[in-house]
């Protein structure tokens, strides 16, 4: 690199204003703490890449999809990236002061609240996953480079190596994941658990090249990160080790731990300190040509200051680029030939599999529908659909469902329609809790921020063999308990599909884009179509499939539970027992407060653990509505004494009639409840 010594100076000057920064942020901060020893070590390698000018980043505009971008995967050092950021305007420096409290830009970790921060970060081991989607996706635009920065102590992390191995055998020579080794983790701050000191050669053996550097010489990181964007290697990802230790930069004792509380005395001391240095620096320049190292230190923020006699004095700082103006909306509506998703024949059975791949190979000629499958595309339809139109666009990442959830995140952060699938209970609980955080925080960026309509995140979740379709698979495979986890998680709508023909109807709402996160319940036993050819879904509005003019009873369901309450329906009817079937496949407030209202007998029968009865009681508490609850009765796979429970192995029929939900034994449940 030329120049290389002159601009490792100018570089160690300026991480010296970013370290003040970051004490600035101890010092104001609700709590007077942050994660100061991770931040410290962090910023040398933050400091090399966003201004030794090897990083194509767009301050003035962040959603800029062909620029490289950085992925804080190591979340808790986001005072350190808040100071970067500050620094090179991305945001007011003021936005430094008073963080971590409610309501700050400056959260305990990052998140899209922040300009030209693209997820939520925090939980550690997804970093790498969701860069290498970046990594795929720039790929096949041919421009940009993605940097994730990682601990060591993460990599302790099994996720990471979803993400490694993914980095390696899709060959993304445009993913550099930088380690920052300070060997240190928060329950040890000299020493990790488990020891990362053979990184280099596990970095190795997963098919990376492997550059080092240490934290004292600038130019070893600067030259690194010089090699990986100028000398590509045989299609291989590249991985620095960064060596330093927890609170590398900093001078007293306290930069060291994990989390520090700082007294107004040791944060002035270590001030005085960083001030000291940047004074020693700057004394160096002189060393030097003073025309060349103002040209180096324009692009940095940094203005020279020499006296009369020529002689550097001091550096100034200046936002070296405009601030983000507000993102441009973005257009989510898929443009498809609608005319091709024919409608489905009302006398033949239709399995998921083959739905979703013939809509999806419609949908996929927007070029901005993407799949990925963890290995079960055999079961979801999604590859095959997707990749009869491009197979760049359908992704398989393996067994690594944390892996999968991660990629999709990438792509749809960057305005992909994205469709991911497995088993109900395999989808990571943990990875898809933080993606619906970058959601909110998303919103909250349209709502009051940064970003503009249509930014948000597009993912659907398709949950295949959902209730007791897993049949014999046995509990460990069983969907009868995820509806109850997902519904919890802030942002995520759930949608219970009943039949082919609403499986296609939703499918089609999801293509008019801005749906966010949509966890989409499925079955695997082929049906034919309940609904007419021409039904357009609406989420949150349950339709009636049978409603007789006097109505007895009704009977609420959702999935493959409908068919049964429908079966029940007819036998019921020659009975002379009105029964009425409500199919809800989302939560309706408007049907609950109907049936709060009713004179007749309600009842939840459900495959699962009473997702729908659950929300019917919550919302009548919370809307204060008096009902006559003994009008209200529920049948679903929990035990006799209402207790959640895994379900075992068995046939489907076998499970129905186990657990009353099969036609017959509904029957009699409405026979008792009438007399």
């Amino acid at each position: 690199m030329e120049h290389l010594r002159e601009k490792a100076e100018l570089l160690r000057i300026k991480e010296c204003d970013l370290r003040l920064d970051t004490l600035m942020q101890c010092d104001t901060s609700i709590d007077r703490g942050i994660h100061i020893g991770g931040a410290f070590s962090a910023l040398t390698s933050m400091t090399a890449l966003y201004y030794g000018g090897v990083m194509d980043y767009n301050v003035e505009n962040p959603t800029d999809i062909s620029q490289d971008i950085f992925l804080l995967s190591k979340g808790h050092a986001v005072a350190a990236l808040a100071s970067v950021y500050g620094d090179v305007g991305y945001i007011d420096r003021e936005a430094l002061e008073n963080s971590r409290g409610y309501g700050a830009l400056i959260k305990g970790h990052p998140g899209p609240v922040i300009p030209g921060v693209p997820v939520a970060t925090g939980p550690l081991g997804h970093g790498i996953s969701i860069a290498c989607g970046y990594a795929l996706a720039r790929r096949e635009r041919q421009r940009g480079n993605v940097f994730c920065m990682v601990g060591d102590g993460e990599l302790q992390e099994g996720s990471c190596w979803e993400g490694i191995l993914l980095g390696a055998d899709r060959n993304l020579s445009n993913l550099c994941i930088i380690v920052d080794k300070n060997n240190g983790q928060s329950d040890n701050t000299g020493k990790l658990v488990v020891s990362m000191d053979q990184a280099a050669r596990r970095f190795r053996g997963f098919g990376y090249r492997v550059l080092e550097a240490y934290g004292e010489e600038m130019e070893s990181i600067l030259e690194a990160l010089e090699t990986f964007i100028r000398k590509p290697q045989g299609g291989r990802p590249t991985a620095i080790i960064c060596h330093g230790y927890k609170g590398f930069g900093g001078r007293g004792g306290a930069m060291g731990s994990h989390k520090a509380v700082l007294s107004p005395e040791e944060t002035a001391l270590e001030m005085k300190n960083q001030r000291r240095l940047r004074r020693t620096y700057i004394e160096n320049l002189n060393r030097w040509d003073r025309e060349l190292l103002a040209e180096l230190a324009k692009p940095m923020g940094l203005c020279l200051v020499q006296n009369k006699e020529g002689r550097i004095t001091d550096c100034t700082r200046f936002v070296p680029h405009p601030g983000p103006r507000k993102a441009s909306v973005r257009e989510k509506e898929l443009v498809y030939p609608q005319e091709k998703l024919k409608p489905l024949d009302r006398n033949r059975k239709y399995d998921t599999f083959t739905v979703a791949k013939e809509t999806m190979a419609t949908l996929a000629r927007d070029p901005r529908l993407y799949s990925v499958d963890a290995d079960l595309a055999n079961a979801s339809g999604l590859f095959d659909g997707v990749s009869r139109v491009d197979r760049g666009r359908a992704l398989n990442v393996g067994i690594a469902e944390c892996n999968m959830l991660c990629v999709a995140e990438a792509l749809a952060s960057e305005g992909a329609n994205v469709w991911v699938s497995t088993f109900p209970p395999f989808f990571d609980q943990r990875a898809l809790r933080r993606i619906a955080v970058s959601y909110q925080e998303r919103q909250e960026a349209i709502e009051e921020g940064w970003l503009n309509e249509g930014h948000n995140l597009d993912i659907t979740f398709l949950a295949t063999s959902a209730n007791l379709e897993t049949g014999v698979n046995g509990a460990t495979h069983m969907g009868n308990d995820d509806w109850n986890l997902v519904r919890q998680m802030a942002g995520v709508k759930v949608i219970d599909v009943s039949c082919p023909q609403l499986l296609q109807a939703v499918m089609k709402w999801i293509a008019q884009g801005n749906r966010g996160l949509v966890y989409v319940r499925t079955m695997k036993t082929p049906l034919p179509p309940l609904y007419p050819p021409d039904f357009v879904f609406s989420y949150g509005k349950a339709c009636y499939l049978r409603k007789p003019q006097k109505t007895d009873i009704v009977l609420v369901s959702s999935g493959h539970g409908v068919w049964e309450a429908m079966e029940a329906a007819k036998r019921l009817e020659k009975r002379g027992i009105k029964a009425a079937v409500l199919d809800m496949p989302s939560k309706d407030e408007e049907a609950f407060g109907e049936l709060a209202a009713a004179e007749f007998p309600v009842v939840f029968a459900e495959q699962n653990n009473g997702a729908l009865a659950e929300q019917f009681g919550e919302y009548l508490v919370r809307q204060r509505i008096s009902c006559k609850m003994e009008r209200i009765y529920t049948v679903n796979t929990r035990n006799s004494r209402g207790e959640l429970q895994y379900i075992q192995s068995g046939t489907y029929p076998q499970l129905i009639q186990a657990f009353h939900l099969a036609a017959e034994n509904l029957e009699e449940t409405v026979r008792g409840i009438i007399k």
